[in-house]
């Protein structure tokens, strides 16, 4: 694919290299061709794809995205909302709301989608989830009782958030997309062949921003690692807690008053402060959560088809992306030669 998109978007997932892509990559684009996240465009896309049902805000981002086309601006437009892939607490069920949604104002756009293998990302969202919400045990989370993954009963149970762990849609959020926009103008990303193979994903960024190559990167800086498994049974005793299979009467649980929220919450903040910057840094012990009762084995085994279809898929970008920079590189020396 060659020439710069008039319009890129970061669709998510959430907890799948956004930190990389939003500061490493967006945040180093030249601004007089690339336009990242402006105002009000953003705010107004993000309020919308957050709340799909919600006429209003979906209106507003109509509103700024015709402004935006009518200013004139000729850059590249460069967005980057990982909720537009859907609702991370909810299986992402509202993608294809949100799908549809940019696919009207985008017709035209790339799209980067990144993805994960979902036993980890399962545990990634645990691990983020405590850092605002109730702490319960991962079970309670993941919806795993007696020895079995259930549906949940609510969005809210025992008073904390949780999810299906078996009703990921990372598959079929590629498939949609690559219907709706193209196969070409759709890049599958995993976060394991950014670990294994970065300066093959970094080829595959710059060539759906047009680039020949990315910029450099900023100086390096280190990043906030999730909660450390030593951290999170210390700093959260409501994970040692172990609960039922929750009915109807359990969902949503005993609310905190609100101003009695609003005084816990400066001290969240300094207890997150504290993990992160301080203790973390000093003792990081960490070991698999989903280790106990199989949970793990069971969720791979789940998913191994789907995941075996994303790797074909992204492995299959990676090769072409590769295949053109060496006829790039075969042409050049061929000149030389002359």
């Amino acid at each position: 694919m060659s020439g710069p998109p008039q319009v890129l978007l970061h669709i998510g997932l959430h907890k799948t290299g956004t930190r990389f892509l939003q500061r490493e990559v967006f945040g180093q684009l030249d601004p007089a061709r690339f336009n990242v996240n402006p105002e009000p465009l953003w705010p107004a896309l993000r309020q919308a794809v957050r709340h799909p049902d919600d006429p209003g805000r979906v209106a507003r981002a109509r509103d700024a995205v015709a402004d935006w086309r009518a200013s004139g601006d000729e850059r590249t437009l460069v967005v980057s909302e990982p909720h537009i892939s859907g609702d991370m607490y909810g299986s992402h069920h509202d993608y294809a709301d949100n799908l549809a949604l940019v696919r009207e104002l985008f017709p035209e756009a790339r799209v980067i989608f990144f993805v994960r293998r979902q036993s980890d990302w399962l545990q990634s969202a645990y691990r983020q989830h405590l850092a605002k919400g109730k702490a319960v045990p991962i079970e309670a989370f993941l919806n795993f009782y007696d020895g079995e993954f259930r549906p949940r009963v609510a969005r809210e149970v025992y008073g904390a958030r949780n999810v299906e762990a078996l009703s990921l849609r990372f598959l079929a959020i590629y498939r949609a997309y690559a219907d709706a926009f193209g196969d070409d103008a759709v890049f599958l990303l995993r976060q394991e062949d950014l670990r294994a193979r970065p300066a093959a994903v970094k080829a595959l960024i710059a060539d759906a921003l047009g680039l020949a190559t990315l910029p450099d990167p900023p100086p390096s800086r280190g990043h906030n690692r999730s909660y450390s498994a030593l951290a999170i049974h210390l700093f959260h005793p409501g994970v040692w807690r172990r609960y039922p299979a929750p009915g109807p009467g359990d969902a949503h649980g005993r609310r905190i008053p609100q101003w009695l929220n609003d005084l816990l919450g400066p001290l969240r903040r300094l207890r997150r402060g504290f993990i992160q910057h301080v203790f973390d840094r000093v003792l990081y012990y960490d070991w698999d959560l989903l280790a106990r009762h199989g949970m793990r084995e069971r969720i791979e085994a789940h998913y191994a088809e789907e995941n075996a279809e994303l790797e074909r898929i992204a492995r299959r970008q990676l090769a072409v992306v590769a295949r053109s920079e060496e006829a790039v590189e075969g042409s050049a020396a061929s000149g030389e030669d002359r």
